[in-house]
């Protein structure tokens, strides 16, 4: 009947009910740990293949095969880990011992950026010597230091600086940092996250940077004596004792910066007052990853590049050339980092706008490990790291006179109007005079000039704080001339400077509540002063 049929269905629709209610296994993922002991990774190894061997023929779920090799990968890759751990602390060792050949990279494989295509420079139109030729035809007035020129083997000690600077051995010294540069102070990037932004430190397989548009701004020029202060002793013996006017000054001024720390409290505590002295040094590394290179530029004086690792790609005009090209490639020349320039720029300066012609003529040429470049002062260049490279990097003199030029410009140079360098005399003077510091050293400040430069000076100089480091910037230049007997300290500023900057300089420490340390007094240090000091650091 209808009425059976009825209740035959709901009895039917509630056992269905009932039915979907009933519990169910759902898709699950475990997360399961496995522990090995210390000295059963080999033994766990070995198992977990077994294992793994067993699932195969078996033919077991894929899921389950899956967990079993993810055992395995997990096992082996901590083996490897631990072998290369060895391995590493075992080269580092030997070189320590220096039995091991020196490094030939800068970068290994884990953090080097892939080098740029291509061989760089087709051709290389750069005087070349020979470092065994070189000190007798300095000698002779034959080399012709208005243009660029290479010493094929220039680079002291190269095998030693090949093992004392890897990116390995810069990130273990704990005291090794890349400044960036702010308006008030330098702020120290850890070599460590350098390594990271610029070359592959850590980097994930599909993150790895490439040479170029990810580098190549990575170029770090960086005081030597931040990242190893016994290079203030350091030599191109390959120059013959020429050029190295500059590098007297360096014991005495390194020297000082030692003592700095007796100083520290007298100017700005955000202020590291050591570094700042040591940035001041002429000795410099310079050092980038592939693609890495600053834009056309002039350095402002002349200097030496020793290439211990890598391949750079260098380009010079001489001033007057170069203008000559800015007036007929306005449009093309822009500004431009080094990759940039040698990517896009080039080609078509030299196709469209005649670069290289009779009027526009340029220097170029490959440096490779060894080779020590010399570019002129006044030079417009630029180069790029082919491959990660590292040099190191010196400010010369071509003589006495330079030198004892560049200490009083450091010291008092109105006609500059270089703020605060050339008026750092005045900070030694009660409320920083600049009329009375001109009229001391009989170089006068224009009186427009000295309002202006007064008015400034005041502004961003305000505090004992802030005029002490300027004080100390003259007393740390002075203590380099006084340290370097060949240098005439009575042609400089500095026999007229000394005791005032010292005094004003503990007027100021007082209003601090503080005092000058007992080795700083108004009296002049003898170059034998100093020199004891320089020893008393080391």
């Amino acid at each position: 009947t209808t009425t059976t049929r009825l209740a035959l269905f709901a009895v039917v629709l509630a056992m269905a009910l009932v039915s979907s209610r009933a519990a169910q296994l759902q898709d699950s993922t475990f997360a399961m740990s496995l522990r090995v002991g210390k000295d059963e990774f080999d033994r766990a190894l070995n198992e977990s293949r077994e294992l793994l061997q067993f699932a195969q023929d078996r033919k077991m779920s894929p899921n389950m095969i899956m967990f079993v090799r993810a055992a395995v990968d997990k096992i082996d890759g901590a083996l490897k880990e631990f072998e290369k751990r060895k391995q590493d602390e075992a080269a580092a060792e030997a070189r320590k011992k220096k039995d091991a050949p020196p490094p030939v990279v800068f970068t290994d494989k884990e953090i080097s950026v892939k080098p740029l295509k291509g061989d760089g420079a087709k051709k290389c139109n750069i005087k070349k010597y020979s470092s065994v030729e070189i000190p007798a035809l300095f000698a002779q007035g034959k080399v012709d230091l208005k243009k660029p020129f290479i010493v094929t083997d220039g680079v002291t000690d190269l095998s030693e600086l090949r093992r004392r600077f890897t990116a390995e051995t810069l990130m273990t010294n704990s005291e090794s940092n890349v400044p960036e540069d702010e308006q008030y102070e330098y702020a120290f990037v850890s070599i460590d996250k350098f390594f990271q932004v610029c070359f592959n430190l850590r980097a994930k397989p599909d993150f790895r940077k490439a040479g170029g548009a990810d580098t190549e701004h990575c170029e770090q020029q960086v005081a030597a004596a931040l990242v190893d202060p016994s290079f203030a002793n350091y030599t191109l013996r390959s120059l013959g004792g020429h050029l190295g006017w500059l590098q007297e000054l360096e014991p005495g001024r390194a020297a000082f910066a030692e003592r700095a720390g007796d100083l520290q409290k007298l100017v700005h505590g955000k202020q590291d007052l050591k570094a700042a002295l040591q940035r001041a040094s002429s000795r410099f590394f310079a050092f980038g990853p592939a693609g890495s290179g600053e834009q056309l530029r002039q350095e402002g004086m002349p200097f030496v590049d020793g290439l211990v690792h890598g391949k750079r790609r260098w380009f010079m005009m001489s001033p007057k050339d170069f203008e000559a090209l800015r007036v007929k490639a306005k449009d093309t020349l822009e500004p431009a980092s080094a990759f940039m320039f040698f990517e896009q720029q080039m080609e078509e300066l030299v196709e469209e706008h005649g670069l290289g012609g009779k009027k526009m003529k340029f220097w170029q040429c490959n440096q490779n490990p060894g080779e020590l470049i010399y570019i002129p002062g006044d030079t417009i260049m630029t180069s790029l790291s082919l491959v990660d490279s590292f040099s190191y990097k010196q400010h010369v003199a071509l003589s006495k006179e330079v030198v004892l030029g560049r200490v009083n410009s450091n010291i008092w140079s109105p006609e500059s109007g270089m703020v605060p360098t050339g008026y750092q005399y005045a900070a030694c003077l009660p409320e920083m005079n600049l009329f009375s510091a001109g009229e001391k050293l009989g170089k006068q400040v224009h009186p427009m000039q000295g309002q202006i430069i007064g008015q400034i000076m005041a502004q961003y100089y305000p505090s004992a704080q802030s005029r002490s480091m300027l004080i100390v910037n003259v007393l740390s230049e002075c203590s380099g001339v006084y340290g370097a007997p060949e240098v005439d300290a009575a042609r400089t500023y500095c026999p007229r400077v000394w005791a005032d900057c010292v005094g004003q300089l503990e007027k100021n420490a007082a209003s601090l509540g503080a005092s000058l340390p007992a080795w700083l007094t108004p009296e002049i240090p003898s170059p034998a002063t100093i020199a004891a000091a320089a020893r008393a650091e080391l």
